[in-house]
């Protein structure tokens, strides 16, 4: 990596949980092989229910529809993103945006973002890096997680990172190497709870406190065959609707308050078990930054910590919301500057490679 001038990107970020699209405005430098970030404006957007109906079903869609869709949602990403310039008058160099999930099986060679980055280009003006996923994938890696290149050179003075978003995942170094991997389902399957009672999302946690652990439940998630599978490895929604909602038998009927209660209580026992084991990997002394919006979850957190006996810091609200946006604006600046933005000992790849697709906006 050489110096560089200041570099204003815009990150965005829709995550599996469906919560809405994360934008985030940050001015990247770059002195002596040192990263540092300025975040100048950031702003989530949730989705409208017409895109989250859609956005659910989208495994599901013929080839016509999911095609529409991915044109459509990089319309809905552009409009979105011009908006959001204006209204923060600022003035960006590069966009870099994720999509939004609909397939991921690196184990059959594909990944599937939506959200056409062209669209994006088109309606901002602006340069943009998308499909992050797929060289990687090609070259026989996992594709995820690929938030750890940011963890490293953004947030290296921590043990580890664990972001809790949809799916859990983590990142720390080991031998000079950055090292991670999805951990677990996380506020994918803990929002259906709360979805199930008529709420967004389960505010810090306060229903699964007030249920009980299901023993013969939280015995068969702990041994889901992901869980013995060594790293590099990576979830999508595929294997929650294939594996563990069959494991939890859960329908589409209205739960009880104390039936979901008892159901979130369990899930979050798993969740926190699952990162004791995870965090046994991490070798560094040292505290680790949690990310994401299950870092709201006091009851989630507190019991991560608990089980897993390692500090945790919570950042800035900035941070926890806008982490993964933030680090996806890095990674199309590493694109730009056609520097590695994938590390092959965290997706298990041939090579460190350079993943994305740049629109021009000319």
């Amino acid at each position: 990596m050489n110096n560089s001038l200041p570099i204003t990107v815009l990150g965005m970020m829709s995550g599996t949980s469906l919560d809405g699209t994360d934008l985030c405005a940050c001015r990247f430098t770059e002195l002596n092989h040192t990263w540092d970030f300025e975040i100048l404006a950031t702003q989530t957007i949730p989705y409208p229910t017409e895109w989250i109906e859609t956005l659910k079903g989208s495994m599901n869609l013929s080839g016509y529809d999911l095609a529409f869709s991915h044109a459509a949602l990089g319309r809905y990403f552009g409009t979105i993103a011009a908006n959001f310039i204006v209204e923060n008058k600022l003035k960006i160099d590069l966009i870099g945006s994720h999509g939004h999930t609909v397939f991921h099986q690196p184990q059959h060679g594909f990944t599937c973002q939506i959200g056409d980055g062209a669209q994006i280009a088109a309606l901002t003006g602006v340069n943009t890096v998308c499909d992050f996923r797929s060289k990687d994938v090609a070259l026989g890696g996992q594709g995820a997680p690929l938030v750890p290149i940011g963890d490293r050179y953004l947030f290296g003075e921590y043990a580890a990172c664990l972001n809790l978003g949809g799916i859990a995942n983590i990142s720390f170094e080991e031998n000079g190497s950055r090292k991670g991997f999805d951990i677990c389902p996380a506020n994918m399957i803990l929002n259906l709870l709360a979805n199930n009672q008529g709420n967004e999302y389960d505010d810090r946690g306060e229903m699964a406190a007030s249920g009980k652990i299901i023993p013969e439940l939280l015995e068969k998630l702990n041994h889901l065959s992901f869980y013995t599978q060594q790293g590099p490895k990576s979830l999508g929604r595929e294997w929650l609707e294939g594996d563990f909602l069959p494991t939890m038998e859960i329908r589409n009927e209205k739960l009880s308050y104390s039936e979901a209660a008892d159901l979130a209580h369990t899930v979050t026992e798993h969740i926190a078990t699952m990162h004791a084991n995870a965090f046994t990997h991490i070798k560094e002394e040292g505290s680790i930054l949690v990310t994401g919006g299950g870092a709201f979850n006091t009851y989630l957190t507190n019991k991560i910590a608990t089980l897993g006996g390692r500090k945790i810091t919570l950042p800035a609200a900035s941070i926890i919301n806008y982490k993964e946006a933030l680090v996806f604006g890095f990674l199309a600046v590493l694109y730009q500057n056609n520097s590695v933005n994938i590390f092959n000992s965290t997706t298990g790849s041939l090579r460190n490679n350079i993943g994305g697709a740049l629109y021009k906006a000319g």
